[in-house]
């Protein structure tokens, strides 16, 4: 401690010249040197007095130890993160405090250091869940897109566990992003159709799939139709009836395309026409009978039907 006194002192010295160096002029040098004591004494004393140089700080061990002994879920954010980190330091090798602290990491906006811990965590060896972070992590740190990196975390946890929904989910919707919706559908049609049936998850992404899928593909012409120059001009009916029978043409002779079933019964319903909304339905019913998860988004759709005909 007085190590640390007598370092201040010094430095109060040379502050002191150097706010004293603007007086010393011709003879008033001595005055500003003195001026210098002055103020290094000065601070000095209210080190001294302020400072409490005499006072113990409170070893570090002493901490942890505190943290160690108590239920985590007591500790502030920033106790929880130094306890995690401790355990980490304590064991180098602890693959579930990197996660837990992986997971604080990205919680709290620090998407860079998650992805060095979820990195870490891994040299242990491949996990499934931890690819999934890993992946959630580059999309935080790339405002949300599925870049190359985070897309080949996805594709490896999904292989190791086909069964987890996340990377199954978000490799859909990087699909679609791109307009290849049948993999999309493919995806999500394959983690629907290994959730349980009870489960929520489950529910909220065939509702999600199902709403995205049916969806008309294309800009102001629907499903690659040409815009029209005048938009006065446009007929409305002729265009979206163009549409569906290039769709129907379409399913002729693609009949596993289940974005365009659900796109075909979509648009039949914006047509007032429930009845052929029900048929395009039916037929996809018919077409992936035995397939759980395509006949959970074929399903989902009529759900959303039902209730858009009971708010009308």
């Amino acid at each position: 401690m007085i190590t640390v006194i007598v370092i201040a002192s010094l430095i109060t010295v040379f502050a002191g010249i150097y706010i004293a160096t603007p007086i010393a002029r011709g003879g008033a040098r001595l005055a500003a040197l003195g001026l210098a004591g002055i103020v290094a004494s000065g601070a000095f004393a209210a080190y001294w007095v302020n400072g409490e140089p005499e006072t113990p700080g409170q070893p570090y061990d002493v901490l942890v130890e505190r943290l160690r002994s108590v239920d985590p879920t007591t500790l502030a954010p920033i106790e929880q993160e130094e306890r995690l980190r401790d355990a980490i330091r304590q064991n180098p090798d602890d693959v579930a405090a990197r996660l837990m602290l992986g997971r604080f990491l990205a919680r709290t906006e620090r998407e860079l250091e998650a992805v060095a811990m979820f990195e870490r965590a891994l040299r242990a060896g491949e996990d499934a869940r931890i690819l999934t972070e890993l992946g959630q992590a580059l999309m935080a740190l790339n405002e949300g897109a599925v870049t190359e990196e985070a897309r080949r975390a996805f594709q490896r946890a999904n292989t190791l566990d086909p069964n987890l929904p996340e990377p199954a989910f978000l490799l859909g919707a990087a699909a679609y992003e791109e307009g290849d919706r049948f993999t999309a559908a493919r995806y999500w049609s394959d983690i629907i159709g290994r959730l349980p049936e009870d489960d929520d998850f489950r529910e909220r992404i065939a509702a999600r799939a199902a709403d995205l899928l049916s969806r008309p593909a294309g800009g102001p012409g629907m499903d690659g139709a040409a815009p029209f120059a005048d938009a006065e001009q446009i007929d409305i009916d002729a265009m979206i009836e163009s549409m569906v029978a290039r769709l129907e043409t379409r399913l002729a002779e693609e009949p596993e395309d289940l974005s365009g079933w659900l796109t075909l019964a979509r648009t039949r319903l914006m047509m007032n026409d429930a009845d052929a909304a029900r048929a395009a339905l039916d037929q996809a019913r018919a077409r992936f009978a035995g397939e759980p998860g395509k006949m959970a988004l074929v399903s989902a759709l009529e759900t959303a039907f039902e209730l858009e005909e009971s708010d009308a």
